[in-house]
C-alpha cells in the first residue's frame, strides 16, 4: 500500500527516471483522477535571449521575442513567463503573466510534449500596452503553484 502511495505521489519523477512505468502511471491516474505531468525544474531552464520591440503597425503594440532553453536531460513542461514593463527609473509600470497557451498559441493538450531535453522553445507574442509608455522590461520564468 505504501509503495502505491509513493508511486502516486512521485509519479512525475518516477515516469521521468523509469520511462517504462509511464503507461502504468497514466492508467493509475485515469483511475485515481490525477494528472501525470512533465517535470517542472525551473533551475534547469533559462531565457537564452529576449527582446521587446515596438510594432510599426500600431503605436501601442509591442512584440516580445524570446528563446527558452531546457538544460535538463529530460523533457519539461513549458513555464509561465512574467513580463514587467518598467519606466526610465526601472520601476514597474505593469506586469503580465503569460501562460504557455498565451505565448505558444496552442491549447494545453497540444503542449503535452513540452520542451525537449536540451531543446529550445521560441516565442513571439504581440501585446497591446494601451497608454503605458515603458522604456524597459524584465522577463522571469516560473511554474505557478
Amino acid at each position: 500500500m505504501l509503495a502505491g502511495q509513493l508511486a502516486t505521489h512521485y509519479r512525475t519523477e518516477l515516469a521521468t527516471l523509469v520511462p517504462q512505468t509511464r503507461p502504468y502511471l497514466v492508467e493509475a491516474c485515469h483511475f485515481l483522477d490525477c494528472e501525470l505531468r512533465l517535470p517542472r525544474r525551473p533551475d534547469l531552464l533559462s531565457i537564452e535571449s529576449s527582446d521587446l520591440q515596438a510594432d510599426k503597425r500600431r503605436d501601442s503594440l509591442i512584440v516580445l521575442n524570446a528563446v527558452i532553453r531546457n538544460r535538463a536531460p529530460f523533457a519539461q513542461e513549458h513555464p509561465a513567463l512574467e513580463l514587467t514593463l518598467t519606466d526610465p527609473g526601472d520601476k514597474p509600470l505593469v506586469r503580465r503573466v503569460l501562460h504557455p497557451g498565451d505565448y505558444l498559441g496552442r491549447p494545453r493538450g497540444a503542449l503535452a510534449p513540452g520542451i525537449a531535453p536540451g531543446g529550445e522553445s521560441v516565442l513571439r507574442v504581440h501585446l497591446d500596452t494601451g497608454a503605458v509608455r515603458a522604456t524597459g522590461y524584465r522577463l522571469y520564468l516560473f511554474y505557478p503553484s
